[in-house]
């Protein structure tokens, strides 16, 4: 892998702080992803179906492992296993791989800032990410991460962290087995630090596409679980963020058990807003419960998967084709999205 590494150090105005933290000379047409998988579950991988299509890039969504510890030594463990699954490897050989968080990984399901073994779950994480010593995001709080694919075209990759500085977030229990999130009116995901580097981020200019990556769901408002919404503060200020962006941005999420694309149309954004949820790429949700989603494109997937997404240029054209992908490679469905300059 050819990077270069910006490296961050007590002047930071020397610094541009609209560069990513890793540039990656490579050209990105082919992009998996997905997320929730357990790692004793090795007859249910996906990775003989993933390897297949020979993508550019895998990104991990979160639930990358289900960790559900504090004690760093047992999520390690469970780590090396996720890492040592033959495929997995075959991916690792082939492919570049990033990803981010959620809360298994983390530590603490549902967990947020309160999780007291958090700074070490970050190192043990960016172990099974191979993120190297020198990298910048290993000098500051917190697991957020960007880099820039300098190919044929600018792709800008931003992964937020909606673990490490979120406030606290409470539960209702309707019935047994049954929970609904309690809004927090005044709460952070963020925090101050990372949203002020999230909005430099976005403010390059030249980036062709902008690829935002989220553990939880953005888009959607309706569901009592994990999502931004929870937060309204933060998800107006999320949705005040991006719509100032003058390229073409889409979000990937995880955590859900489903998958389903959203798009939401901003009043300042030239281009609709889609998010790619994929999720889960093993322990697919119990109950095919049919839950609002306003912005639902097409309907919920309910099996086992990962998403695969196509990215071509033509003229004054970004032509994006989303397939979410099962067992046997069986295509569960596809999604043909296409922009113009």
């Amino acid at each position: 892998m050819k990077y270069l590494i910006i490296l961050l150090f007590a002047m930071p105005n020397l610094v541009s702080a609209q560069q990513a933290d890793i540039e990656i000379e490579k050209n990105l047409s082919q992009i998996a992803f997905g997320s929730c998988s357990r790692q004793n579950l090795p007859e249910k991988q996906l990775w003989s179906e993933v390897n297949d299509l020979e993508p550019d890039l895998w990104i991990w969504l979160g639930d990358n492992i289900y960790g559900d510890t504090e004690n760093m030594e047992v999520m390690k463990s469970k780590y090396n296993m996720q890492k040592s699954h033959k495929g997995y490897q075959q991916l690792l050989e082939k492919s570049e791989v990033l990803g981010i968080w959620d809360d298994h990984d983390y530590g603490d399901n549902d967990g947020g800032k309160e999780f007291p073994a958090k700074d070490a779950s970050k190192e043990a994480m960016f172990s099974f990410l191979d993120i190297s010593e020198n990298h910048p995001a290993r000098n500051r709080k917190g697991a957020y991460q960007s880099y820039l694919f300098e190919g044929n075209k600018r792709i800008k990759i931003i992964l937020l962290d909606a673990r490490y500085f979120r406030d606290s977030l409470k539960w209702n229990w309707p019935a047994p087995g049954k929970k609904e999130a309690i809004i927090n009116p005044t709460g952070k995901i963020l925090g101050d630090e990372q949203w002020n580097w999230f909005e430099q981020q976005l403010s390059e200019p030249d980036i062709d596409l902008f690829i935002v990556c989220s553990g939880i769901q953005v888009i959607p408002k309706e569901h009592v679980f994990e999502k931004w919404a929870n937060f309204p503060q933060e998800y107006k200020r999320f949705l005040n963020t991006i719509s100032s962006i003058e390229s073409p941005l889409i979000l990937l999420s995880g955590d859900r058990h489903i998958s389903e694309v959203s798009r939401i149309e901003l009043s300042d954004q030239k281009y609709p807003v889609y998010e790619f949820t994929s999720s889960s790429l093993t322990s697919p949700m119990d109950d095919e419960e049919d839950e609002p989603n306003q912005y639902r494109e097409k309907n919920i997937i309910y099996e086992p998967n990962f998403a695969h997404l196509d990215i071509s240029w033509s003229d004054n054209y970004l032509n994006l084709e989303l397939n979410y992908v099962g067992k046997e490679s069986e295509i569960l469905q596809t999604h043909v999205i296409r922009y113009s300059k």
